[in-house]
């Protein structure tokens, strides 16, 4: 009796033990969060100008910068990954309408917490494809200096797409973006569409 009770015992707490170890790494694989940070490649372009139209005619791009942190659910190969991201971003517009004026010079400067929602499939639970919509709210909006954030929408919709690796605790994602606002400025007459446009690279830490 005493060696049954000992075995009944021993094999309960075993079976506890393998529940629960087999729990925590289902959620582990369930849930995953950390941070992520990264540098991009930003530009801005106009569209639907209804006024100096010649004036924003070429783009060059400019180096932006972001930092956040993330959480990915994952079932079945297939995840989804909501983010908060702060983001430093902009673009430099150039013109030369005709021989006689010399080139116009455009500085933007955007700064927004962006909030993407990435939705996939990970293969091997390595490399991850993946694309979904941004909700950003614009934090402040300056051209050559002067703000112009009163002029464009604060809160606005776009989208992501690309490639990311995950080697142990840490991700790699590259994505290309894109987020349009209106500008509308009555006083100078002046309305169109600015699109701004990145190809980011971020590396994240897992935390949990």
């Amino acid at each position: 009796m005493y060696n049954f009770n000992y075995i009944a015992m021993k094999n309960l707490v075993l079976t506890i033990f393998a529940l629960f170890a087999l729990s925590t790494a289902a959620q582990a694989q369930f849930l995953t969060g950390g941070l992520k940070a990264g540098v991009g490649s930003s530009s801005v372009s106009v569209r639907d100008v209804t006024s100096n139209p010649a004036e924003y005619a070429n783009k060059e791009s400019v180096t932006s910068y972001h930092a956040g942190a993330f959480a990915r659910i994952n079932i079945l190969g297939l995840f989804i990954q909501p983010e908060a991201v702060f983001t430093q971003t902009g673009g430099r517009l150039e013109s030369n309408p005709n021989a006689t004026l010399a080139t116009r010079v455009a500085d933007i400067k955007f700064n927004r917490l962006d909030v993407p929602i990435m939705a996939g499939i990970s293969l091997g639970n390595v490399v991850r494809l993946q694309a979904g919509p941004v909700a950003t709210t614009l934090l402040s909006a300056r051209q050559d200096g002067q703000n112009i954030k009163s002029f464009m929408e604060n809160s606005d919709w776009g989208y992501q797409a690309g490639i990311g690796l995950d080697i142990q605790r840490l991700t790699l994602d590259v994505r290309y973006e894109r987020i349009s606002r209106n500008y509308d400025n009555p006083t100078n007459q002046s309305n169109y569409d600015l699109a701004n446009k990145q190809i980011l690279v971020s590396v994240g830490l897992k935390l949990f």
